[in-house]
This record gives structure tokens, C-alpha cells and sequence, in this order.
């Protein structure tokens, strides 16, 4: 065989893999991957708590300072099917017992829904109230959010199912309600420098959320208008008397349930 038909040589061996930031980033975007535990000194006071980590990562949360209090309650995810997220959050409180499918059969007879979409607070309170048992409390909160009452119920424990905007990372936003969304609220984390944050799931991630609790109530306190849901344009939805600002609406309401049957997780 001559010189030039030689075979060439074998290149050298990719050197081992880091944990960069970036490799990281992306595995954090695929909610089925388990989230590495970090290199560098960012939320690495959550080791303990991956999925914590995980989310203060995502969202900016006491990167590098330890929060001054953090509790939440380990409610698992489960992803909604199709426009079932007040009902899915409601499962997952219950820890699915009922399923989001029972409860989108229950709140269809009550003729709450069509296709599973919750644009009443007050229908949902409803079913909450239905569905609830022993020693489970809940009662209705109207008006803001960012407020001692809610702030003294989270640190005692309660969940919280809210309407708000949800923006493209599904964190809170103001679209006047055109992208309206239920999350349950597991907990709370204050930082360093005493802003109140809550820990959020929700049906379209099985990510935690963490989100300022001010960002949340400004969120939930602009749900005015309804806006016909994108990927949903063929579908009738149901609204209630007055529609979402109205008296039976979402504006400025929310569901607080205690006495919860789970151990609350303190994070130190």
C-alpha cells in the first residue's frame, strides 16, 4: 500500500465530560432528565434538595447566599392533558386520588367546564370543597396576594391553588388574563435580603417553580379579560356569570387549603 494510501492515525481521545453551566442549562430544558448537582457554588445550600436546586437555578433564586427560611411540601408532579389545569393542580393536591380525568368528569356534570378549562375561582372552590376530607380545611382568600394572611399561611403550612398569567417560562406575568393558568402553591422561600418567594407546581412542567410572591399577586390581581387560548382555537370554552373579572372570576382569587397530611419539608 503506498504512503498516500495510508491509513491516517487515530485521534486522540475526547477528554472527560464537565458539568458546565451550559450542558446543564440544557438538561434542565427536558423535565424527565435528573438535574446534576452543580460545580460551581450556585444554589449549592439546595444539594440536599435537587429539586429545589433545581428550580431556585432556574429562576435565579438565592444563587449564592442560603435563604433565610425555606419550607415546602413534596407534592408530586403531574402533567396536564389538554386544558386541565386548575383540575390537574387540584389532583395533585389530593395526590391524584381523584385523577384530573374524575374530576373533569365531576366538574363537566356540574356543569363547571367543558373541556376541563377553570375560569372560575369559585367553581373550583366548589369542587376543592367537594373532593376535601378530614382534616383538610380550605376557604376562599379575595383580594392580593402579597399580604401578611397568606404569607402567615404559607409558613404554617397551607397550599395554595392561584390563577395567574402565565409568560412563555410559565412564570407569572400581565397579559390581562389572556394567558391564564392554575398553579399550586407548596411553599415559600425567603432570601437573604427578605424577599418573599413561594415554590410553585404546575401542569405543564414537572419542574418546582420558584417565583417572587409580589410578582404573583401583581399576576393574578390582572386577570380582567379572557383571551381564547392558543393551540385551543376551535374549542367553546365556559365562563362564568360577569366572565373572569367577574364576582365568580379569578381576579384576585385564590384557594387556601391546610391542615395538610404531609410532612412539610424544612429546608436548613
Amino acid at each position: 500500500m503506498s504512503e498516500s494510501a495510508s491509513v491516517p492515525p487515530l485521534p486522540p481521545p475526547p477528554p472527560p465530560l464537565q458539568a458546565t453551566l451550559s450542558s446543564f442549562r440544557t438538561a434542565l430544558e427536558k423535565d424527565k432528565v435528573p438535574a446534576p448537582r452543580l460545580t460551581n457554588d450556585e444554589c449549592s445550600w439546595a444539594l440536599n434538595y435537587p429539586e429545589l436546586q433545581k428550580g431556585c437555578f432556574l429562576s435565579r433564586v438565592c444563587q449564592y447566599a442560603q435563604p433565610k427560611r425555606c419550607q415546602y411540601t413534596p407534592i408530586d408532579s403531574i402533567l396536564q392533558i389538554g386544558p386541565t389545569c386548575g383540575l390537574t393542580a387540584l389532583s395533585m393536591l389530593l395526590n391524584g386520588q381523584p385523577t384530573a380525568a374524575e374530576l373533569l368528569a365531576d366538574a363537566s356534570a356540574q356543569k363547571y367546564t367543558i373541556n376541563g378549562e377553570m375560569f372560575s375561582a369559585q367553581y373550583l372552590y366548589e369542587l376543592v370543597q367537594k373532593h376535601v376530607s378530614n382534616p383538610l380545611t380550605c376557604h376562599f382568600h379575595e383580594g392580593f396576594l402579597d399580604c401578611d394572611q397568606i404569607k402567615q399561611q404559607l409558613c404554617s403550612g397551607a397550599c395554595l391553588l392561584v390563577p395567574y398569567d402565565a409568560d412563555v417560562n410559565h412564570a407569572p406575568c400581565q397579559r390581562s388574563g389572556h394567558r391564564a393558568h392554575w398553579a399550586l402553591i407548596v411553599g415559600y422561600l425567603i432570601d437573604d435580603l427578605d424577599k418573599f418567594y413561594v415554590v410553585a407546581r404546575h401542569g405543564k412542567t414537572r419542574n418546582l417553580a420558584v417565583w417572587s410572591l409580589a410578582a404573583l399577586s401583581e399576576s393574578n390581581a390582572n386577570l380582567v379579560e379572557f383571551a381564547q387560548p392558543k393551540g385551543h382555537e376551535d374549542l367553546t370554552f365556559l365562563l362564568p356569570p360577569g366572565g373572569i373579572d367577574g364576582d365568580q372570576g379569578l381576579r384576585k382569587r385564590s384557594i387556601v387549603v391546610t391542615n395538610l397530611p404531609y410532612q412539610v419539608v424544612q429546608v436548613r
